[in-house]
This record gives C-alpha cells, sequence and structure tokens, in this order.
C-alpha cells in the first residue's frame, strides 16, 4: 500500500510530497525531492515502532543543509572527484568545488536537489528525472531513474541510466542509519572487504588500496564501532574521528551479495547490506551538526551512512573499477537493506 502526504515547500514555493510504502512488517517514506528516504520503520525486539534512518520533518531543511544529504540519492557521482576535474577520451571537464578542494556527491546541486518524477504501484515507487547536457558540468544528457521496491522488511534500491554522450554513472543512496540508540557507539559493524582505499587529509583515495589483515579496518568480524572509532589510530583521526572510507569488497561486480552488517544489541534490529557494485562507502557521521526529526541532535556518530558505489575518484585512477557510462549503453545496480 501506497499513501501520499504534503511535506512542506521549497524556498522558491515548489510542494514536495512524501510517499509511503507500508505493509504489516515495515514502512518506507520517501520524497519526491531527492528521492529521498525520509523514514524507515521497523518493530523492535519489544515490537516498538522504530525509525532506524535519519532526516528532516520539511523539504526545506533538507533544501538548506548540503553537507549531510540524509537518505538522498546521489547522483551523477557519489563520493569525490579530485579538484572537480576528469577527462574522458581527449575531453576534460571540470565540476563544482563543494567540498575542500574536490567535487562531492554529483556537485553543489546534483541529483539530491532535483524534484523527481514520481509513479507509485503496489509496493514500489520509480522517481525519474532528465539531467540535461553540462549539468553541474557532466557530459550528456542522461536519462536517470531509481526504483524503490518494499517486500516485507526487504527494501531494493535499483539504479537505471542512459546518456546520449560518454559520462560517468556512479549513484547512491545516502541514509544514516541509527538502529534506535542514542549514537552508533554500540551498533556493531560487519564488512565483508580484504582490504580499503588509502585516503589523504581530504578523505579523498590516494590511489593505494591496503589490505584490511592485522589493521583496525578489518571488520569481517563483527566489531563494536566505538571500540575502532575513538582509537587514535591515524586513518580514523585523519578522518575526523571515525570512518570515512571505501572498503573493497570481496567480489566481483555483477552479482548481487552480501557486502555489510550493521547490528545494535539493545533494540535487537540488523540491517544487511548487499549489492553489485566493488565498493561500500561508511562514513560514521563524524562531522554532522544539525538538527534532525522531532527535534532530534543529529551530530556526530549519530548514525552511519553506508553507501554501496564505485571507487571514489575513479575517474582519475586508472586501475579503479571504471564508473564510464558509453553513450547509447543501460547502466543498471542494485542495492538491497534486508532488516532482521
Amino acid at each position: 500500500m501506497i499513501t501520499t502526504k504534503p511535506f512542506g515547500f521549497t524556498k522558491n514555493g515548489c510542494a514536495a510530497t512524501l510517499y509511503t510504502i507500508s505493509n504489516d512488517e515495515a514502512s518506507v517514506s520517501i520524497m519526491d525531492y531527492g528521492a529521498t528516504i525520509v523514514n524507515f520503520i521497523v518493530r523492535d525486539k519489544n515490537g516498538k515502532d522504530t525509525d532506524i534512518v535519519l532526516g528532516f520533518d520539511d523539504v526545506s531543511e533538507y533544501e538548506a543543509d548540503h553537507d549531510t544529504y540524509f537518505g538522498a540519492t546521489i547522483g551523477r557521482f557519489a563520493n569525490r572527484i579530485e579538484h572537480g576535474t576528469f577527462s574522458i577520451g581527449n575531453e576534460t571537464y571540470h565540476l563544482p568545488i563543494n567540498n575542500g578542494p574536490h567535487s562531492n556527491h554529483g556537485g553543489k546541486d546534483g541529483f539530491s536537489f532535483r524534484f523527481f518524477d514520481v509513479k507509485t504501484y503496489e509496493n514500489s515507487l520509480k522517481a525519474s528525472i532528465l539531467s540535461p547536457d553540462g549539468e553541474e558540468g557532466y557530459p550528456g544528457n542522461m536519462n536517470f531513474s531509481v526504483l524503490f521496491t518494499l517486500v516485507g522488511k526487504e527494501l531494493s534500491i535499483e539504479y537505471f541510466a542512459k546518456s546520449d554522450k560518454d559520462t560517468l554513472a556512479n549513484f547512491t543512496s545516502h541514509s544514516f542509519f541509527n538502529l534506535g540508540e542514542d549514537n552508533i557507539l554500540d551498533h556493531s559493524l560487519q564488512v565483508f572487504a580484504d582490504a580499503y582505499c588509502e585516503n589523504d587529509e581530504n578523505n579523498l583515495p590516494t590511489g593505494s588500496i591496503l589490505a584490511v589483515d592485522n589493521t583496525l579496518m578489518d571488520f569481517r568480524e563483527p566489531a563494536v564501532l566505538s571500540e575502532r572509532i575513538l582509537s587514535d589510530e591515524p586513518t580514523f583521526v585523519r578522518a575526523g574521528g571515525g570512518l570515512d572510507h571505501n572498503f573493497v569488497l570481496s567480489f566481483y561486480r555483477g552479482e548481487v551479495k552480501k557486502a555489510a552488517t550493521l547490528r545494535s544489541e539493545k533494540s535487537g534490529i540488523s540491517v544487511s547490506f548487499y549489492t553489485d557494485l566493488p565498493g561500500i562507502q561508511v562514513y560514521t557521521a563524524n562531522y554532522a551538526n544539525v538538527i534532525g526529526k522531532n527535534g532530534m541532535k543529529c551530530g556526530k556518530h549519530s548514525g552511519v551512512a553506508i553507501e554501496t558505489q564505485g571507487f571514489p575518484n575513479s575517474p582519475n585512477v586508472s586501475y579503479f573499477p571504471s564508473s564510464i557510462l558509453k553513450a547509447g549503453e543501460d547502466f543498471y545496480s542494485k542495492t538491497v537493506y534486508i532488516v532482521e
């Protein structure tokens, strides 16, 4: 079942709509602005309804906040591109700089800040836009859609794109998860990755891929986050006191497999993340400082974003998996959140 309700107005007076897909086990609310996941409600071990994602109460707050990307669909390129510059063939392109010296999450006004056309079905919602040639500096007219489907407590997110020029295609959903606690420090995290991308002081990959063996970055077995990210390990300190890293998943692109699991012992809720993409960025809200839904202070470590994606800065690192979408080719990728 899908219901709708108004969700406020942008500064230009455009009305936002909140669409809620619900069943007997869960509900997910998605806004047409940014194709944004606003709520994901499941029951904890005591049967209490629990919203497991961070967000805001009104579209105007999403519009005003260009830092946290609560629940937003990210495009055309998730994560950072060095100095906002990349080349495809003999052409060099320049993107807006919006994250230190780099371009991040599609630029200053990427997909997260666009209204999508929405079509609803029995238990799914498809949000679509046309991204014109040159938007935020990216080449090609791109038709992009994201399909959200809720079955039981399983939310699938499918991405579709096609462009009339060679361009970049790297999309993600930027929900911050908190499974019913004051913060995520007592959550346990498991990531099925044998390696990760080393970052520089601006959280841009240096190009080095490091093994997780015998390091605090080894999450192949569940680890309580506070026992890792509160340490004085330089990897965490450099990222602002936590994780903001791309993990290199232990399987090849193309087959949907489990990439990570986040669990709260207190609430008894766990979420497993499945993807067909080669990387997963884990960000523990190291710089968050906003007031979210119902007056909740969303500060440092208030949530954790687990972003299925291609590698950050892949257009500028030849041996990273390519994120180039050839003209006329179809892009497809699938991510699934399974609540247990």
